[in-house]
């Protein structure tokens, strides 16, 4: 009787022993098993080990973020194309936006800017610059997060690492919103050299974009306490269409140069200290009030992304729409 409590005390006590280890054993197949279906979930049919993330400077929160380059070109196409837009537009745009970063990480490559800490370039999250977090879509997007967010995934793995390139070299794809109608040379929107991928071409489908006309008005008085305390020089007196005229617009509209009393002041810089939504405008002065009425929403230069989106709704593909807005390039994967 003794050996038989003896004998069931010792197996009692084994498996005290062993049952956790069985019970461990089995909770990590468990989770292992969890994990990889985590992982297989959640990454996508065009991940590629080989193309580098992305290094991000945030200016909001002064912090530096490591982005997988899938992943920031969802959340960038979302931050810059509505979700109603036309697929064949998200796909151009996607394109034109890794295209753009890839430059700017190759640039920082050759030439660091101590000011990025280095990143290879800087984003500003929080007033939506180039970049929205997906807790920001989220909150923009409230109920349809899921609906909107997998369809830019879904759009922009099909042209995923897809890039523009002149001589084996990404190009700097820039782009805006509205143009006047016609797009800009770069030369004469930012100076420097001419670029024969980013020139002036039709963009037609602009005008029909919303707000695409805005107008900005300012009374007599605060127009030339804007001028007098901006630019001490110009020594505007009475502000009359004899005091302010425009000197040079480029081919597309855009204001090169405007004499603003003795002083030329750039288009661009007027642009900047109004708050002018481009610097394609005509000006209006009355005895009360001077008025900007301003064409397009941007700088001009490169692809339009309304007009992208006009071009996708007649048809065009996203290859159409690149090779409208850059030209003397190569789409390469």
């Amino acid at each position: 009787m003794i050996k038989k409590k003896i004998l069931f005390s010792l197996v009692l006590l084994t498996l005290i022993l062993i049952l956790p280890i069985i019970v461990s054993y089995f909770r990590i197949n468990n989770i292992q098993h969890n994990m990889g279906s985590l992982i297989k979930t959640s990454s996508t049919k065009n991940y590629r080990k080989d193309v580098e993330p992305f290094t991000v400077f945030d200016k909001s929160t002064n912090q530096i973020h490591t982005v997988p380059a899938n992943e920031f070109i969802y959340s960038s196409v979302a931050c810059e194309m509505p979700p109603y837009f036309e697929d064949e537009a998200i796909k151009a745009q996607a394109v034109a936006a890794f295209t753009y970063f890839s430059n700017l990480k190759e640039k920082q490559k050759l030439s660091c800017d101590p000011n990025l800490k280095g990143a290879d370039f800087s984003i500003d999250s929080k007033n939506k610059i180039y970049y929205m977090t997906k807790e920001q879509l989220r909150e923009q997007w409230k109920e349809n997060f899921d609906q909107y967010y997998n369809r830019y995934v879904s759009l922009v793995d099909s042209v995923l690492y897809e890039s523009l390139q002149q001589n084996n070299k990404f190009i700097e794809a820039l782009y805006h919103s509205i143009s006047s109608g016609v797009t800009e040379n770069i030369s004469d929107v930012f100076g420097g050299p001419e670029l024969n991928y980013l020139v002036s071409v039709p963009s037609p489908g602009d005008l029909l974009a919303p707000g695409y006309q805005s107008i900005k008005q300012f009374s007599i008085d605060e127009f030339k306490s804007i001028c007098s305390s901006t630019w001490p020089s110009s020594k505007l007196g009475v502000v009359s269409p004899d005091t302010i005229k425009i000197e040079e617009k480029t081919k597309g509209g855009m204001v090169k140069k405007i004499l603003i009393g003795e002083t030329s002041i750039s288009g661009q810089e007027i642009r900047k200290v109004f708050s002018l939504r481009s610097s394609t405008f005509d000006i209006v002065i009355s005895e009360s009030q001077v008025e900007f009425l301003v064409r397009g929403y941007g700088h001009g230069v490169g692809m339009s992304q309304y007009g992208a989106n006009y071009m996708a709704g007649q048809g065009a593909n996203y290859k159409q729409i690149l090779l409208h807005y850059y030209k003397n390039v190569s789409i390469c994967k």
